[in-house]
This record gives structure tokens, C-alpha cells and sequence, in this order.
């Protein structure tokens, strides 16, 4: 199960990628064609692909942030627990004898 959960994540991570990648290569393809006027599909193509670069770009974003902060957490309490110490019958050394 948890390899399914692994290709999963792989397959939406670079289809994530490459929704990324393609918007932004027919942006760049496109941004000077013939508008033909107001409802130009072209340009409502490009409005499109700029609307999902600029969502992917927040959530990516959002995501690193909570991974970062996460992190920073994790890190803190690490650090705390080192200085704290745990006292142990072996570190007290006491002798268990019946």
C-alpha cells in the first residue's frame, strides 16, 4: 500500500510539473499572435494558463511554507529535548537487586 501511495505522489508531483511547464511554454507561444477581438480563444487560452500558474505558484508556495515551518518546529524541539535530561535507572545508576 504504501508503494501505491509513493507512485501516486510521484505521477501527481510531475503532472503538477508539467501543467506548469506547458502553461507557461504556450504563454510564451502565444503572446503575440493575431487576436481576432474580443472573444479571441487564444486569448482566453492564455488568461487560462495564467490563472493556473498563478494558483500552482500559491499552493506551491503554501506548501513550502508549512513544510519549512514544520521543520523549524521539529528542529526546536529537538533542540529542547537535548538539553533537558532524561533521567534513566542506568544514568541514576541504580542497582536493581532482589
Amino acid at each position: 500500500m504504501e508503494k501505491k501511495k509513493r507512485i501516486a505522489a510521484l505521477l501527481l508531483a510531475v503532472t503538477v510539473l508539467l501543467v506548469m511547464l506547458y502553461s507557461a511554454l504556450f504563454i510564451a507561444a502565444e503572446a503575440d499572435h493575431d487576436c481576432v477581438g474580443e472573444n479571441c480563444p487564444i486569448c482566453y487560452q492564455i488568461n487560462v494558463c495564467q490563472n493556473a500558474l498563478k494558483n500552482l505558484s500559491l499552493a506551491v508556495c503554501a506548501v513550502a511554507f508549512a513544510a519549512a515551518f514544520t521543520y523549524a518546529l521539529c528542529r526546536s524541539i529537538s533542540a529542547c529535548a537535548d538539553v533537558i535530561p532524561s533521567y534513566t535507572l542506568v544514568s541514576l545508576k541504580v542497582k536493581l537487586t532482589d
